[in-house]
Parts: C-alpha cells; sequence; structure tokens
C-alpha cells in the first residue's frame, strides 16, 4: 500500500503538481466529497482547489459528478479518485520518457554539434552555419562539440527505463 500511495505522489507530482497532494490524500478512502468540503477542510481558496481538482481531472485521477442544489440553484462537484489509474499513468509516463530519450538519442547520432568555449549555446550544423560558427550570445568561434558522452547517457538511460518497464509488466 506505502508504495502505491508513493507512486500516486511521484504522479501526481509529475503531472500536476505538488500542490495537488494534499487533495489526493484528502479524497484516498473517500466518495462524493464536494469541492467546498475539500477546499474547506484543506484551507484552500476555492477557485485554487477547483484549478487543482480540474488538472487532476485533466489526466484522469480524479473523477467527478455533478448535481444542482435545490435550495440555491448551483450545480456543485462531488469528486472521487481514481486509483485504479495509478498503474497505467505510471507506465505511459515511462513510454514517452523512453520516446523522447530515443529521438534525442537518434538526434544525438546523426547531427554534429557546435559549442563556443564559453559553453553559452550548442547548436547543429546546419544552425552554427547560419551564424558563420560564431556563438550568437558572446561571438566566440564555435567548435564541434563530442557527443559521445552524451550518447552513452542517453544509451544508459533507456537501457534502465527498459529495465524497468520490463519488471513492471512481469508484476
Amino acid at each position: 500500500m506505502k508504495e502505491k500511495d508513493q507512486l500516486l505522489k511521484k504522479i501526481v507530482k509529475e503531472l500536476v503538481s505538488e500542490e495537488a497532494i494534499p487533495i489526493i490524500e484528502y479524497l484516498k478512502g473517500k466518495s462524493k466529497i464536494s469541492e467546498f468540503v475539500i477546499s474547506e477542510e484543506l484551507e484552500l481558496e476555492i477557485h485554487k482547489t477547483r484549478f487543482l481538482l480540474y488538472k487532476l481531472l485533466d489526466h484522469n485521477i480524479v473523477s467527478f459528478i455533478r448535481k444542482k442544489d435545490k435550495i440555491k440553484g448551483w450545480y456543485i462537484c462531488y469528486w472521487d479518485l481514481n486509483e485504479e489509474i495509478i498503474n497505467h499513468l505510471d507506465q505511459k509516463m515511462n513510454d514517452d520518457k523512453l520516446d523522447k530519450l530515443k529521438e534525442r538519442l537518434k538526434r544525438e547520432e546523426d547531427n554534429q554539434f557546435y559549442m563556443c568555449k564559453n559553453a553559452c549555446t550548442r547548436m547543429d550544423f546546419d544552425r552554427a552555419m547560419e551564424f558563420n560558427y560564431k556563438c550568437p550570445e558572446c561571438g566566440e568561434l564555435m567548435h564541434i562539440q563530442d557527443n559521445s558522452r552524451t550518447i552513452e547517457f542517453l544509451k544508459d538511460r533507456i537501457n534502465e527505463l527498459e529495465k524497468d518497464n520490463t519488471k513492471k509488466k512481469l508484476k
């Protein structure tokens, strides 16, 4: 259970923000909680509470039903935590990271990069040629950068993520 809670916090922090963690902790184990109750209990302004709830909703971490208040005539949203989606979101985040790392690795392997000695900027061959191999920030001459360490780092990181994905799929 503790592992699942840590995973939920990690996902919420990465996808929404750390500010949303108290909301998901409050919703855990509860059902159909009014946004006004959440706001009051967590001592957050209602508009901030709604903002965070809708950001959580964007990733299906929470769900809601809307009911009309019979006295005031307003619509009130009642929120639930969708804990079943945690593993799916974790897998999706890992897959997205892996795709981005693979794209970056391909770009690093397929291009030559140039950088000035002050490391102000880094650009590929075409862009460096546009600037006549002079840094647009400091004016220093740009030289080819050896990106073999970057490529090695990216390969290691891709292998780590692929191993993690394999372990998670075996569980």
